[in-house]
């Protein structure tokens, strides 16, 4: 493959402004990319693009999400010393461009030289960074692959992520009654209630399955009075189902039983975000491809990560998708970069998997 040509797409699409929301533009050079080379590109209602190239055998799906974090706007790429980077003031977005751009070198590379392959579903979904939300709403009905890869894990190359946690959100609203700092008797304080609460919940590990984060906390207007509301954003990451059931509930009635006890009242909701999966160490899929990854000189890693992505959403749809490492080093921070080899390394590797060997 043309490693030039490569590193050319990767900096244009790094220089398109697309943060979760805003992708009108770096879809359109997709849409053109793969037009140009005789496909025609689907949208779907949400915005998603869909790219099916046609073979013969089992077909295989091949992801990345278009969107990219803030802060994500009029990014300046440089390389200095086979490292791509931002100017440092930005993101440089290679999370996840670094694999689209591998994804449509590969594709150009098959088309020019008529290489007979499976047929392949290529999606690029919108707003990943935003729950998932591009891909929770893709026309699955257009999707005929039952297996295949994203490439969007902080991991070293060579990494499999072969389970990713069930993720709920949760947002919490102590509803007291404000007063004057002067007549503190009149007031139900929420932040006092929050306070209380907190101190019987816990947060960060829970166990070796399960973690909870309390990310948000908004309270009060003026230093002189006595905040009548908190609002609260907050998450559970569990691999058990039933745990990050029971722990998101446990959460929500802490706070709500305390704040009855004060006199006041809570308003709450728990947000499902996407489901977990987790495959044993002796699933074919997972034996092919760690087959692929060494004999394409890498030294196959499996890996649980707690992070979710675009892969928890395609296998909540029946798609067996392994999420695999980026090379990114320092994603979502104005310190991330690629090196140049390894995004020449990812595209390779993307071409292995794509052809099965």
């Amino acid at each position: 493959m043309d490693g030039k040509r490569l590193v050319r797409t990767f900096l244009d699409l790094v220089k398109i402004d697309s943060p979760s929301g805003h992708e009108e533009k770096v879809r359109k050079y997709v849409v053109q990319f793969v037009k140009k080379l005789g496909l025609k590109p689907i949208q779907d209602a949400r915005g998603n693009l869909i790219v099916k190239v046609d073979g013969d055998g089992e077909p295989l799906l091949l992801g990345a999400h278009l969107d990219t974090v803030e802060p994500g706007r009029n990014i300046k790429p440089q390389i200095k010393d086979g490292i791509i980077r931002s100017s440092g003031d930005t993101i440089l977005g290679a999370d996840n461009k670094v694999a689209v751009a591998a994804i449509l070198e590969v594709l150009k590379y098959l088309i020019e030289n008529k290489l007979k392959i499976s047929s392949i579903d290529i999606v690029f979904t919108l707003s990943e960074e935003s729950a998932e939300f591009g891909s929770s709403k893709l026309d699955y009905g257009k999707i005929s692959a039952k297996k295949g890869y994203t490439f969007d894990s902080l991991s070293p190359f060579g990494s499999i992520i072969t389970a990713s946690p069930f993720y709920n959100r949760f947002d919490i609203k102590i509803i007291g009654k404000s007063a004057h700092a002067s007549f503190p008797h009149e007031a139900i304080n929420a932040l006092r209630i929050f306070g209380i609460a907190l101190n019987k919940i816990k947060l960060g590990k829970i166990n070796n399955k399960t973690i909870a984060n309390i990310g948000i906390v908004s309270s009060g207007h003026a230093p002189n009075t006595i905040p009548g509301e908190v609002a609260i954003s907050g998450e559970v990451r569990s691999f058990v189902k039933k745990e990050i059931e029971d722990y998101s509930r446990f959460i929500v009635n802490k706070f709500t039983e305390i704040a009855l006890k004060f006199g006041a009242r809570v308003e709450e909701k728990v947000i499902p975000s996407c489901s977990g999966y987790e495959y044993s160490v002796s699933d074919e899929f997972i034996r092919t491809t760690r087959k692929i990854i060494k004999d394409f000189g890498l030294k196959p890693s499996l890996m649980r990560k707690w992070a979710c992505s675009d892969a928890n959403i395609f296998n909540e749809h029946g798609i067996k998708i392994l999420n695999l490492g980026d090379g990114v080093v320092n994603a979502h921070t104005t310190d991330e970069y690629i090196a140049v080899n390894d995004l020449s390394k990812l595209a390779s590797l993307v071409f292995s998997l794509a052809i099965g060997k």
